[in-house]
């Protein structure tokens, strides 16, 4: 999940007092953002840079960048992981617990390395009208805790992003925050993705699939997830005891309900209690055994066809396109897969709320491409082989006038009455799709008839 919203300039205490002593792992507080690493910062970050930061200034030097003149200085981008991994953090062991907060941060850095390549931009007016500019990425700072207020395990980051952006014209400004706003279900699914991911290849979990375009680890029972979600039962409560529904009612109950942070304590103290809390309801880890290899990963076209078809716009901006691959991907994809499987479909182009609009049926493969070659595979060199074979076949189909809905190469044809360029070209493409299909693990179809006996 990532939720995104805007943050004063006296909010740097609330980000640099809290040590997160919770993790097994170093604290948080470190640079991160290609253009951070351009102004010469990386690594952990000082007090006094990111105070700097909130007020529009460089953080090293205190030279003001861009007007200064910006009523948000920074917005902070929140990636939180699902429930299940948190669970699997709290009890399944500190060299678990580790790899968890390993994983979520690479995840972090996956989905913002998206986020600076296609959303964070800036703006230049042109005459009338305004234009979108790529830019030199992020000045961000990242703060990770493993800690709800109400004491439940709860991996999540704080990501602040500066609101100054240098263009492609080299001059420093705010960022568009509309390109983020607009990339934020597909920074999303990057960063769910690149977890299913890391966790499955890590720690051998199994995902398996709920409601809408969540995933869950298999073996953590719903009375883990239940008894460690306090402080969203937390919220519901108080809307149903006030009779509010709304997304304003929500946000009301979140801060009439917020407890004030409880003094930091170190992960073995969290730990004890977090298993005691678990036996209470007796609830306990029961993880899937990793079996047999279960072959190539493919994509869930159903749901990528669900994710897909949800823009209200009825078309495809390349954002939807990534939501829908990192939604599709079952079992995860990193942050750089994801980026090389939607390349294949939707080349870069224009960024942030500039991305153009294309079809539908342009991203979302054909019926008949599906029956001749399975659904499509996780692996990029795996999907360019398939890619390769489905615009072969559309090729065909197209010189040969075939419609949309008949069988992948037609109706199976009596050879003995083709024309001999149609038939030529009937069997090179029948020949490089089984080549594709025996390249992607396929098992072959039954010869086809071909109408010999006619």
């Amino acid at each position: 999940m990532l939720g995104i919203h805007g943050i004063g300039r006296d909010r740097a205490d609330y980000y640099l007092s809290d040590l997160a002593r919770e993790l097994p792992v170093a604290g948080p507080g470190r640079w991160a953002g290609s253009a951070a690493e351009g102004l010469g910062l990386t690594g952990s970050l000082r007090a006094d840079e990111f105070r700097r930061l909130l007020e529009s200034r460089h953080p090293r030097s205190g030279v003001v960048l861009g007007s200064g003149r910006t009523s948000v200085p920074a917005l902070d981008l929140t990636f939180t992981a699902p429930k299940s991994a948190s669970v699997l953090f709290a009890l399944a062991g500190a060299e678990a617990a580790r790899t968890v907060v390993d994983v979520h941060n690479r995840a972090v850095a996956g989905s913002l390395s998206y986020l600076e390549q296609h959303a964070i931009t800036a703006t230049r007016q042109s005459g009338p009208s305004r234009v979108v500019l790529p830019t030199s990425g992020a000045v961000a700072a990242v703060f990770t805790h493993g800690l709800s207020r109400n004491g439940d395990p709860h991996i999540h980051s704080h990501v602040v992003v500066a609101n100054l952006v240098r263009g492609a014209d080299g001059r420093w400004g705010a960022c568009d925050r509309r390109g983020i706003a607009a990339h934020r279900l597909a920074a999303a699914a990057v960063y769910e993705a690149h977890v299913r991911a890391g966790l499955a290849t890590t720690l051998g979990v199994r995902w398996t699939g709920g409601p809408g375009r969540t995933a869950e680890v298999a073996g953590v029972g719903p009375e883990l997830l239940g008894a460690f979600s306090s402080r969203g039962a937390d919220i519901r409560r108080h809307m149903h005891e006030t009779a509010v529904h709304s997304g304003r009612g929500a946000r009301i109950a979140w801060a009439a309900t917020r407890p004030v942070k409880a003094p930091g304590a170190s992960f073995a103290e969290h730990e004890a209690v977090w298993r005691r809390r678990a036996a209470d309801v007796g609830g306990r880890l029961e993880l899937e055994q990793p079996g047999a290899p279960a072959g190539r990963a493919v994509l869930d076209e159903h749901l990528f066809a669900g994710v897909i078809s949800l823009p209200a716009h009825g078309g495809a901006h390349r954002r939807d396109v990534v939501a829908a691959f990192g939604a599709a991907a079952r079992d995860g994809a990193t942050a750089s897969a994801v980026d090389r499987l939607v390349a294949q479909w939707v080349p870069s182009g224009s960024v942030g709320v500039a991305e153009p609009l294309l079809q539908r049926r342009a991203v979302v493969p054909a019926n008949h491409h599906l029956r001749a070659l399975g659904p499509r595979p996780v692996d990029p060199d795996d999907h360019a082989v398939w890619l390769g074979a489905a615009r072969a076949l559309d090729a065909y189909r197209d010189r040969w006038g075939l419609a949309r809905g008949k069988a992948p190469l037609g109706e199976p044809p009596n050879l003995a009455n083709l024309p001999a360029h149609h038939l030529a070209d009937h069997i090179r493409t029948e020949r490089e799709v089984a080549t594709a299909r025996s390249r992607l693990g396929w098992r072959e179809p039954a010869p086809p008839d071909r109408g010999r006996g006619r």
